[in-house]
């Protein structure tokens, strides 16, 4: 006896075997770009730098580490340089499913300063802090943890969306959990106590990468 399969069955299973196989490919497959167009990859440092100068200066500089007011180990709190001449401290992007190679817009990727760990023999993988109760703010930390991506390591994920030509924004939106209620949104900066601290924000901060290269002056 020979079994008639619908086929709108038939075309249900097709649709579902492809979804399956493009599962965590980037939404658009479009790489990230640096300052001079060439495509962003893990194995390179970049500065992340404002992308839209504000005339005779005060738009800040780079991003770097603070860690308070004593200025002891361990450097927590990432956040923006105040003045513009300053690139902060490089980093590095690691994608989710730890391939190497070109990192991709509106895709998972965990963040590391990657010339920090010699300061103070630690970790400098981003993650969203703990919702601080006197600011209101979801605070940007390098005690993050890399890889493993899912349910227990939401925190530390984030995401390049691209906003014009080689400028970009930070997210936090993270879709390494599908069935996971996540946080979404950009990532810019909260002045406190006369420091830009990194945070989750409205008004997220416009940022190009800028490769370093370690036979010029950084």
């Amino acid at each position: 006896m020979t079994m008639k399969i619908p086929l709108l069955a038939i075309s249900f299973l097709l649709f579902a075997f492809i979804a399956k196989s493009i599962q965590g490919l980037p939404k658009n497959n479009e790489p990230v770009l640096d300052s001079t167009g060439e495509k962003v990859v893990t194995s390179a440092d970049y500065f992340l730098l404002p992308a839209i100068p504000i005339p005779g200066g005060g738009g800040g500089g780079g991003l770097n580490l603070f860690a308070g007011k004593n200025m002891t180990c361990p450097l927590i709190n990432v956040i923006q340089e105040h003045f513009d001449l300053l690139k902060g401290l490089p980093m590095k992007f690691s994608n989710a499913k730890e391939e190497e190679g070109v990192v991709y817009a509106s895709t998972d990727i965990n963040i590391k300063f990657s010339a920090a760990e010699s300061l103070c023999s630690q970790e400098t993988v981003w993650k969203v802090n703990d919702y601080d109760k006197r600011t209101g703010q979801w605070f940007i930390t390098n005690d993050g943890v890399a890889g493993n991506p899912g349910v227990e390591t939401l925190e530390n994920w984030f995401k390049i969306e691209k906003v014009g030509l080689n400028v970009y924004k930070l997210a936090h939106c993270p879709s390494v959990c599908a069935s996971c209620v996540t946080l979404c949104s950009g990532v810019g900066f909260y002045p406190i106590d006369g420091i830009r601290r990194l945070a989750l924000s409205r008004f997220p901060l416009a940022v190009m990468l800028v490769k370093r290269y370690f036979n010029a002056t950084d």
